[in-house]
């Protein structure tokens, strides 16, 4: 059992480790363009000085830019605070479509899924007791799963079914002639420790990860 929890936690720091290297990587993609916005503006007002027109519109145009690459920064650095929070409390209560939105946008700075349409459909806000880390670990190596093995239209739906005690997380999209798998050693000994349970049904493009509403029976907990 131990031998377990020290492999999940160290996959943990390692998923950690990945995820913020993303977020580096990308805000270091907007300084860029920030920056060499604001240089070619400096090139317009040294020429302007030396006689060239320097067209207002165009100006507006590069400031805009700016400003759009500043919000989408914002957004960034927003989504990088919630996922640092999620390691506040080991386990808790929490909202999970604010999870899988979350894990979503995050994705969304991988490479793989730049040419791929992820679309969310959220119900209403479901909350489980559960380790907000883990999950949002487990949620990773599923939606890079889906990415790995979207089907040819690059489309992938994620949506939300509760029943009772569980509730049902769906990826649709998945190609049945894939042979990107995601059942490895420590998804399912991640996915066991949250008490979860991962079914396929390749053939119609999808599989599921089920969550109990209560996580009962842990070896998580025994870190506590």
């Amino acid at each position: 059992m131990d031998k377990e929890i020290g492999k999940i936690c160290a996959e943990g720091l390692s998923f950690f480790g990945k995820t913020n290297r993303l977020i580096s990587h990308e805000l270091k993609n907007i300084l860029a363009i920030i920056s060499e916005t604001l240089g070619l503006m400096d090139e317009l007002v040294e020429l302007s000085g030396k006689g060239m027109e320097l067209k207002p519109e165009r100006l507006r145009s590069m400031s805009d830019s700016i400003i759009e690459e500043v919000e989408r920064a914002n957004n960034i650095v927003r989504h990088m605070n919630s996922f640092a929070h999620s390691v506040d409390d080991f386990i808790g209560e929490v909202d999970l479509n604010k999870i899988v939105s979350l894990m979503i946008k995050l994705s969304k700075l991988n490479p793989i899924s730049k040419t791929v349409k992820i679309k969310f459909l959220e119900t209403d806000s479901p909350m489980i007791e559960t380790s907000p880390f883990f999950l949002e670990n487990l949620l990773y190596h599923a939606l890079n799963y889906a990415l790995s093995a979207v089907s040819p239209d690059r489309y992938i739906q994620i949506s939300l079914h509760t029943n009772g005690d569980i509730i049902r997380v769906t990826f649709f999209g998945v190609d049945p002639a894939s042979v990107a798998t995601f059942q490895t050693q420590y998804s399912t000994l991640l996915y066991r420790a949250l008490g979860a349970e991962v079914s396929f049904d390749i053939s119609a493009g999808k599989f599921h990860i089920v969550l109990p509403k209560k996580m009962k029976g842990s070896p998580l907990k025994l870190c506590l």
